[in-house]
């Protein structure tokens, strides 16, 4: 055993020193490790003091998030709000023309005028006011419908005359296919049958000629005459308001004039005033030969104004 033994024993001087080298290695390990929980520990820490930028940053998107959202709302409500002023101010507006003209529409038919979409018709009651001019011009007219109702039945005949200074100078006839049937207790009135329409002329051919022979009387200025001419005029308003027509008719009434002016007779219908004033009538209850006698009555009736 030599010296080296001795002082280390058994074991050799190889071993002493792997077991010094292997504690030295264990010991830089113990301070690896302290250093990597160091390190671990410092990272955590910078971890944490980055929470409050996170929360910073989540607070900055909440609050652009909110700033939006109540812009958005803002707008929505400015927006609903404008819109609805805008739709209650049209709603106001429109009310009031309506009343407006409603308001008009009763004051019309109070002074005789009976107003509709574009046509209006006034009767004139104090003739012998526009005595002389008549006596130089006006139309009469005359029609031949369905029936009696002016907005479900048609006129299938229109009949006018042109009289000046008391003479018939011009006139329109025409039959027209307004796209009804013919009743029976109509054909055996006027003598007029479905298939004596099935060839005529339509509305939109018959009234733009018949609106030319008016002339002026669309606009009131040639005054019309009719035998029981609220009948007449019921129609025509009703036809010219359906097919887009604007007029402006002033007419009088011939049987209100033979109820004024005429007396002894049993009636004051048309045959039996043209009987009275011996104008002769050929064919009756056809629009253009019973316009032309409304228009011969019209004439003796000015002579006794």
């Amino acid at each position: 055993m030599d010296a080296l033994e001795i002082m280390f024993g058994k074991r050799s001087i190889a071993d002493k020193i792997a077991e010094s080298k292997e504690g030295y290695k264990e010991e830089i390990t113990e301070d690896a490790k302290d250093k990597h929980v160091a390190d671990s520990l410092i990272k955590r820490s910078d971890k944490k003091e980055k929470v409050p930028d996170k929360t910073g940053l989540e607070n900055t998107s909440v609050k652009k998030t909110t700033i939006n959202k109540t812009d958005i709302e803002k707008a929505t409500v400015k927006k609903a709000t404008v819109n609805k002023t805008t739709i209650n101010r049209t709603t106001i507006n429109r009310t009031t023309i309506n009343r407006t003209d409603r308001d008009k529409d009763k004051a019309d038919k109070g002074n005789g005028l009976v107003m509709a979409s574009g046509v209006s018709t006034m009767q004139i009651k104090s003739v012998e006011k526009i005595k002389d001019k008549l006596s130089k011009r006006y139309i009469a007219f005359d029609t031949e419908t369905t029936g009696f109702s002016a907005y479900n039945d048609r006129i299938i005949e229109l009949g006018a005359v042109l009289f000046e200074d008391g003479k018939a100078v011009k006139s329109f006839g025409s039959l027209v296919n307004a796209g009804k049937r013919v009743p029976a207790s109509a054909t055996r009135v006027n003598n007029i049958t479905n298939d004596m329409l099935a060839d005529s002329p339509k509305e939109d051919v018959v009234y733009p000629e018949f609106v030319e022979f008016l002339g002026d009387a669309i606009t009131g200025d040639t005054i019309i005459c009719a035998h029981n001419a609220s009948f007449d005029m019921r129609f025509l308003s009703a036809t010219f308001e359906r097919l887009g027509i604007d007029a402006n008719i002033k007419f009088v009434d011939t049987l209100a004039l033979c109820k004024k002016y005429v007396t002894g007779t049993c009636d004051h219908k048309q045959p039996t005033m043209a009987q009275y004033f011996n104008i002769s009538q050929q064919d009756a209850h056809r629009a253009q030969s019973d316009a032309l006698v409304c228009g011969g009555i019209m004439t003796e009736l000015l002579k006794l104004m």
